[in-house]
């Protein structure tokens, strides 16, 4: 639904407001978009930063004031932050899911259509679409394509558009310009990218509604999101494609329950300590998660999930007092640890 832009693998990179707007939404989770926020700019159209590290102070504030009154380390809360073009709405991180990066979304003002971003922002592309191969699957035929922004070959993309021609005429094309959330229309995506038994997993098989015969030659006309354009002809090879079975993975049986590793302490991006705790696991039910000192009194707390690391900060408890934690899976335990 978006882009992805490379941090270098850095935390911390300012996430700048494109226009005047506000900051109508905001989420703070362990996992999917991690930490992110919706901005309202003031065209009207809704842009959403996701895997954040921080909030920017005035929206930050609001999210930890929420997640003391309902003691969850995972809220979400609709806003009305102004903000002028180009404040910080709020800083990139690695929250959610994988490497840190900053993923952008554009979507129209009643936030059910995604747009494409590139139409609005500079998207950095150096390297055209390489098509690969062409096989009959189905009731057409599928074409294979991978594309990558730049050197290292890492993280593959999609393609904006797609032209097929056979004896010069078009018999297929599509584009990238949105894409709805609807979930009948989100399903066609996967129907789109088909997912088959391929040996070399390199690419994107764009499966192709049009019955043609194999050994027929195609020409090829593939572009990314900058414009780079690739072409080529291709014979449609005789072997069909075959769909790949989704394979069943068994639930890991819980016979005992979680355990902590060795605690220590780390300071951010932004120069705050953190206490740092390793979850030993094979599952983890983070929602049943719960952090509190000897009081009783409920801490604010987060969850990195590469690594599995639960963690607290100085500026929510002193880290020479006791805090109390309870750990669950399908069975629970209860730790007391001093971070200091």
């Amino acid at each position: 639904m978006g882009i992805d832009f490379s941090t270098n693998k850095e935390e911390g990179w300012p996430v700048i407001a494109p226009s005047d707007g506000i900051v109508e939404f905001a989420s703070r989770g362990a996992f999917g978009y991690g930490r992110y926020i919706r901005f309202k700019a003031r065209d009207q159209h809704v842009w959403l930063f996701a895997h954040l590290s921080e909030f920017s102070p005035r929206v930050d504030s609001l999210i930890r004031r929420e997640m003391l009154r309902q003691e969850k380390p995972s809220v979400s809360l609709s806003l009305r932050v102004p903000f002028k073009k180009n404040d910080t709405l709020a800083y990139s991180g690695s929250t959610g899911i994988g490497n840190p990066h900053l993923h952008v979304e554009r979507r129209t003002p009643d936030r059910k259509i995604a747009l494409n971003p590139c139409k609005k922002m500079q998207c950095l592309d150096t390297i055209p679409p390489s098509i690969l191969a062409a096989a009959p699957f189905d009731s057409g035929f599928a074409v294979k394509i991978v594309d990558y922004s730049r050197e290292p070959l890492e993280n593959p993309m999609s393609i904006y558009s797609l032209h097929i021609y056979q004896n010069r005429k078009l018999i297929f094309s599509k584009k990238y310009d949105s894409l709805s959330f609807a979930p009948a229309d989100r399903a066609k995506i996967r129907e789109d990218l088909i997912e088959v038994e391929d040996d070399d997993s390199v690419g994107d098989w764009h499966f192709v509604n049009v019955k043609i015969k194999e050994n027929s030659k195609i020409f090829v006309v593939a572009r990314d999101f900058a414009n780079n354009p690739s072409r080529k002809e291709l014979t449609l090879r005789s072997k069909p494609l075959v769909r790949k079975t989704r394979k069943t993975i068994a639930a890991p049986l819980d016979t005992v329950p979680p355990s902590i590793g060795t605690i220590y302490l780390k300071t951010d991006f932004a120069g705050k300590r953190q206490c740092r705790i390793p979850v030993l696991s094979s599952s983890f039910n983070f929602p049943l998660t719960d952090f509190r000192d000897e009081n009783g009194k409920w801490v604010i707390f987060d969850y990195d999930s590469d690594p599995k690391e639960l963690f607290v900060e100085e500026r929510d408890f002193d880290f020479k007092e006791p805090l109390n934690i309870k750990l669950c899976s399908k069975l629970c335990s209860e730790h007391q640890i001093v971070c200091d």
